[in-house]
């Protein structure tokens, strides 16, 4: 049985020493460990090479080792997270109406906002509210203690209760935070506004604010529903402060993208990586870019100087949305953008051309394509492809199909995008 890139990963970071810890960092104010990532474990540099042997493990048990590059190494090995959470973990009533926790008997409005750890025994989460997270941006720990300063008043423990998660995006420089909340009526806004200055006046980079409405409180920190879009996300999420929109510039290019919208989580490797998947297409001005799963436009538009054209597709009203404007803000009037599933029958629908001259990039969520995209994009004869995998166990599957349909996989290449953890982003490139 072939082994999983966890199982590898997991056994080549076994044979490491584990390092000190400095005061606070990798755990809670009462001194637990979190061990949620590798970085309580090893630094980057150690990480990176036990990773890269995993990767290349992994490869070499596949059809495709004799393609696969060395893992392209993240810029930022530690504090590079721009997309961080902390849930909100009520406490347990024990008989009485008292809550009880490692600590003793605690008030019944005291809870904790923090990562999400997992006791495997009792198939129970609990909060892990760290000091300093290694992986996350230094100033995600200042917008998490501020809220913690905040709910320490008595006056504020109704308000806090309302909680689900609070989320932080952004950039490096801005930050938007979101109140994931069960619930927005008048007396719960005013509150949030409170917290709102009290959050800009200790972390300034904060640029804007948002509060989410999930009155059944899911265990998705932003839970999306999927019919009505439009009218639903102006119903959900409401400005509270600042900026309607999230920054981000990659290799000179400026984007802004709804908070609703997906973004990547490490800004740091985004550079390289689009320079890669350029390198990985060959663009020139006769092709056409199709570009799958675009999500606000970040690939395409990255190399709108390159080609003739390019067609975006994504399911996201939002997203969509962010890319139109991206592309007018840009310039770009040779791109167009389009919300829609993307299956078989809706490519059947959108494409009507032959493959010649088209270059694709697919860039899909983890469960992959489905079933007949992959084969419409080679019926159609497009030139070159770069599929993209973040569940890189799904890869040599999804690959499989494109051989069957008469392409072959010419370079193979892994990126760290998400350092700390046990997931890679690899980048495969097929030609007819």
């Amino acid at each position: 049985m072939k082994n999983s890139f966890t199982d590898l990963f997991t056994k080549e970071l076994a044979l490491l020493r584990r390092r000190t810890l400095p005061n606070g960092e990798c755990k809670t104010s009462n001194g637990k460990l979190c061990t949620l990532c590798a970085g309580y474990k090893v630094n980057y540099d150690e990480e990176y090479i036990a990773k890269n042997k995993a990767v290349q493990k992994f490869l070499s048990d596949t059809s495709l080792g004799s393609a696969a590059e060395p893992l392209v190494r993240s810029p930022l090995g530690r504090h590079y997270r721009s997309i961080s959470k902390r849930k909100a973990f009520r406490p347990k009533i024990s008989h009485g109406g008292q809550v009880r926790s490692s600590q003793g008997i605690q008030s019944q409005r005291d809870f904790q906002f923090g990562l999400i750890g997992f006791d495997d025994e009792r198939e129970t989460t609990f909060a892990l509210p760290v000091d300093e997270c290694v992986i996350e941006h230094e100033t995600h720990g200042k917008v998490y203690r501020a809220v913690e300063e905040f709910f320490a008043k008595p006056e504020n423990a109704d308000f806090a209760e309302r909680f689900n998660y609070i989320i932080v995006k952004g950039n490096y420089e801005e930050q938007t935070v979101i109140f994931n909340l069960t619930s927005f009526d008048s007396i719960v806004r005013r509150y949030a506004n409170m917290l709102s200055r009290f959050l800009t006046r200790r972390v300034p980079s904060i640029k804007s604010i948002f509060a989410f409405v999930d009155e059944e409180r899911s265990r998705y920190y932003l839970s999306q529903r999927t019919p009505q879009r439009k009218r639903e996300f102006k119903i959900r999420l409401q400005k509270i402060f600042g900026a309607s929109e999230i920054f981000q510039q990659v290799n000179g290019k400026k984007f802004l993208y709804h908070p609703l919208s997906f973004s990547q989580t490490n800004p740091s490797v985004l550079p390289v990586f689009v320079e890669t998947i350029s390198a990985l297409l060959q663009p020139s001005q006769k092709h056409n870019l199709l570009d799958l799963y675009c999500g606000y436009g970040l690939f395409s538009l990255c190399l709108a100087d390159t080609v003739k054209s390019a067609t975006g597709i994504e399911i996201s009203y939002e997203s969509v949305r962010d890319a139109v404007n991206n592309a007018r803000r840009q310039k770009a009037f040779h791109h167009r953008f389009i919300a829609s599933d993307i299956s078989a029958e809706s490519l059947e629908q959108i494409i009507h051309t032959d493959g010649s001259n088209t270059l694709a990039i697919l860039d899909p969520p983890r469960n992959g394509t489905k079933p007949g995209v992959i084969e419409f994009l080679a019926a159609k004869k497009i030139e070159r492809a770069v599929h993209i995998f973040c569940n890189v166990e799904i890869m040599e599957g999804e690959l499989e199909r494109w051989k069957n349909s008469g392409y072959r996989i010419t370079r193979v290449v892994p990126f760290d995008m998400f350092p700390g953890t046990d997931d890679v982003e690899i980048a495969a490139a097929v030609s007819r």
